[in-house]
């Protein structure tokens, strides 16, 4: 099951993202402005998405207004998937907790 947050964003007051984990970010409303020091600032406005870099730090604003934001993570789905796939391995009777 993915992990999901949202955010309602206000103009100057960014919002510090540690990233640890693969996270995508969806602008539900708003546009909002992202920069990570590596590589070019990035503006979004509704609709867009962003996947956000898997190490270091990110800084996210909302431009013009508030914006909100939906941060998601398919990491737990992943992992889902893996013990699923390991369960269709196991025989039958080891299979079911």
């Amino acid at each position: 099951m993915p992990t999901r947050e949202t955010l309602l964003l206000q103009p100057d007051r960014p919002l510090r993202l540690h990233a640890v984990r693969q996270w995508e970010l969806h602008v539900e409303a708003g546009i909002v402005w992202i920069t990570s020091g590596a590589a070019a600032d990035l503006f979004l406005v509704a609709g867009d998405s962003y996947r956000l870099p898997c190490a270091g730090v990110v800084l996210v604003e909302a431009v013009r207004g508030p914006a909100v934001v939906r941060l998601e993570s398919e990491q737990r789905s992943r992992v889902s998937a893996l013990v699923e796939s390991l369960r269709k391995m196991l025989p039958k009777g080891l299979a079911t907790p």
